[in-house]
């Protein structure tokens, strides 16, 4: 199969820089016209299309993907080849010599092992005959692959390597002269061979122990992934950086982009670290083997979709790091249009409905560090969360466990589910209640899940070499199945489940409170939250918050866009008869809810709050119709045992804070009522 020799890499860097010139964006379509006028195809260096070729020509090729689609190429110059071209006379406009090699004839001394300007040999690939034409080519070389797949699959790789690299020298010598070299030189393509094998791993981190055995039976390629079989856990990452910040080189462009983009108080180099973390474990990476892209927790300005950050890796390290910062959403950070980000910066993805518990105060004065996702995802390789999460609800008893318009279009199906295993595995950290062998050799905690036979269900995890010290190998009950029948052979003791409730007060409203609303907070941020109809009717007085309300609604989801709300917000507050009219409504509305709570224990619907590990008490708010819930307020019992309400919370959300601590639920937050 053609690959990518030295010399083809020193002619193409020559032939694009001097035709398309170095340090501009150019169409890739362009960039194809330059290759075919010149008779050079992608299948001639073994590139499906002129895409992968680009991505294979890191070195002096920076390719920028816009959002519509766009793929724009730029030719970056490369002192390492410009010298190769200077030694041999053939310099392109990349260089400061001119062709003929007349700017420093004294270095062509050092030329004769350098790679020379090669171009690739054409192969022909008629559409009527492919199968014919590649025939042939296994013919040829018989006799050397045995030996190359029985080598590797009993000797180490740098053995491996010798006898790969040393027989096929004398074997191509006579159809391709400059090619031989070319490919001994080619050393820097060893730890590339096995990045697709990693990247698939790396999304799918439970391989089956007979798939890594039978690869080498059938290519000689995947032999060294296989080799170390026994310790399975560390081989979907360990051609990928663990800490990024330590191993990837951040361009200052790109860094700055990044502080311009996010909220002033959001650690860049921690959310680095923590969300390549995080997309390695559950395999949200995408890309190439010397381009990998990955998600950030902040969303775009419009909440479209997640900014994504694309890592490169790179022939010649820059301050001894293989990996830089390439791509910021696409921005390589030399354009001079880039998003425009309100002072408050991008706004953070959703990571649970936990977190409308509080007020966005209470959230900013120490616990918007907390996520319960990012830490069960930082404490073992989960994998496909789809995956999991479908396995965890098979085996448990049955319930629904999606959000409205989940799994409709959309890649989740488990929002519900997902939010309770976090938030139960950050309670069991809390409590101290995830077992650990003695040895270390099997972690695992109680789900609070039951199967249909009422038997409880453990997460079972095994350790993992780097950074991440577990994987999720999945979920069992005592003694059944292999995980199962580790979990009681290795812990003395079963993992205890959680616990939530302590006191009265945690599930009851005491009688003789008083309930004070921050009304500041209700109709500032959160007034998105508050039913449409609701809202309706009190602006129905204000022509311009009414306008506002009219235009802001996303056609998309149905709710209020983010900047709408901020506006929204203002008017209410600039208009101080609709400020009190619609404080007065929520706290008539408060007062009522906690009257009937106060006269029954089952209306009120007790929450685990897990950044500020304290309970709150869900109570329902009927702000159109006295008989029908529209939403829910959160309630926290502050020391001098005043209830305090800080926080509204849709029904489909309250009820996924409610159903972490129990499954019954009073019949105004029933899944079958507001899923």
């Amino acid at each position: 199969m053609p690959r990518i020799t030295p010399g083809n890499r020193l002619y193409l860097y020559r032939l694009l820089s001097s035709t398309l010139g170095t340090n501009r964006q150019t169409l890739l379509s362009r960039v194809e016209e330059v290759l075919q006028e010149d008779g050079i195809a992608p299948q001639d260096v073994g590139q499906n299309d002129i895409q992968s070729l680009m991505e294979a020509l890191p070195e002096f090729v920076r390719l920028t993907v816009f959002k519509k689609g766009r793929v724009y190429a730029t030719i970056v110059p490369n002192e390492e080849y410009d010298g190769y071209l200077d030694r041999s006379g053939q310099a392109g406009s990349g260089s400061g010599t001119e062709k003929g090699g007349k700017g420093k004839p004294w270095k062509r001394r050092k030329g004769s092992h350098d790679p020379k300007p090669t171009k690739p040999r054409h192969v022909e690939q008629p559409a009527a005959v492919p199968e014919s034409a590649q025939e042939p080519e296994p013919e040829v070389t018989p006799e050397p692959a045995p030996e190359a797949q029985t080598t590797p699959a009993t000797e180490t790789p740098e053995e491996t390597n010798k006898p790969q690299v040393e027989p096929e020298t004398p074997g191509d010598t006579a159809p391709e002269t400059p090619a031989g070299p070319g490919i001994n030189l080619t050393i820097t393509y060893d730890p590339y061979e096995d990045m697709e094998a990693d990247l698939a791993a790396a999304t799918q981190p439970q391989p089956e122990t007979p798939a890594p055995v039978a690869a080498p039976m059938h290519a000689p390629a995947p032999a060294p992934v296989s080799a170390p079989a026994p310790s399975a856990q560390p081989l979907p990452h360990q051609n990928l950086p663990e800490r990024f910040s330590a191993e990837v080189h951040c361009k200052d462009e790109l860094l700055r982009m990044l502080y311009q983009k996010l909220p002033i108080d959001a650690d860049v180099t921690r959310t680095l670290d923590e969300d390549w973390r995080v997309a390695r474990s559950t395999g949200t990476l995408s890309g190439t083997r010397s381009r990998i892209t990955f998600p950030l927790r902040y969303l775009h300005e419009d909440g479209s979709g997640p900014v994504e950050v694309t890592i490169r890796r790179t022939s010649r390290p820059s301050s001894g790091k293989q990996w830089s910062l390439s791509l910021v959403d696409g921005d390589d950070g030399t354009s001079a249009v880039h998003e425009q980000v309100g002072l408050e910066g991008l706004p953070a993805a959703d990571e649970g409905a936990w977190s409308d518990l509080a007020s966005t105060s209470q959230r900013a004065a120490g616990a918007s560090a907390v996520s319960p996702l990012r830490e069960f995802a930082q404490f073992a390789l989960i994998g496909s969360w789809e995956r999991t999460l479908g396995t965890l609800s098979t085996m448990a008893a049955p319930e629904r466990w999606n959000f409205p318009g989940e799994g409709v279009g959309g890649p989740s199906r488990y929002g519900i589910l997902r939010e309770y295993l976090t938030v139960t595995f950050h309670r069991a950290v809390e409590q101290g209640r995830v077992a650990t062998a003695a040895d270390g050799s099997l972690a695992a905690f109680d789900t609070g899940l039951l199967t249909p036979f009422a038997e409880d269900i453990y997460a079972v995890f095994s350790p993992n070499a780097g950074d991440i010290p577990w994987k999720l190998d999945g979920f069992a009950t005592a003694g059944s199945g292999e995980p199962g029948a580790r979990l009681v052979a290795t812990l003395s003791e079963l993992p205890q489940p959680t616990s939530y409730l302590g006191r009265i007060e945690d599930v009851a409203c005491q009688r003789g409170h008083m309930l004070v609303l921050d009304t500041e907070a209700l109709l500032g941020r959160q007034v998105g939250r508050l039913p449409r109809a609701f809202l309706e009717e009190q602006l129905s007085g204000s022509d311009g918050a009414s306008l506002l309300l009219r235009d802001g609604i996303d056609t998309g989801n149905g709710h209020l866009s983010r900047s709408t709300c901020r506006e929204l917000a203002r008017a209410i507050k600039t208009d101080p008869g609709l400020y009190r009219r619609m404080g007065q409504a929520l706290q008539d509305a408060a007062s009522l809810s906690l009257h009937l709570a106060q006269a029954s224990y089952r209306t009120a619907a007790p929450a685990y709050d897990p950044a500020t590990e304290t309970m709150r008490l869900l109570l329902p708010l009927c702000l159109v119709d006295d008989g029908v819930a529209d939403c829910a307020v959160s309630l926290e019992l502050m020391p001098s045992g005043a209830y305090r309400g800080a926080a509204i919370l849709s029904l489909p959300r309250a009820y996924a804070c409610a159903r972490v601590v129990s499954r019954d639920q009073p019949a105004w937050l029933s899944p079958e009522t507001v899923l």
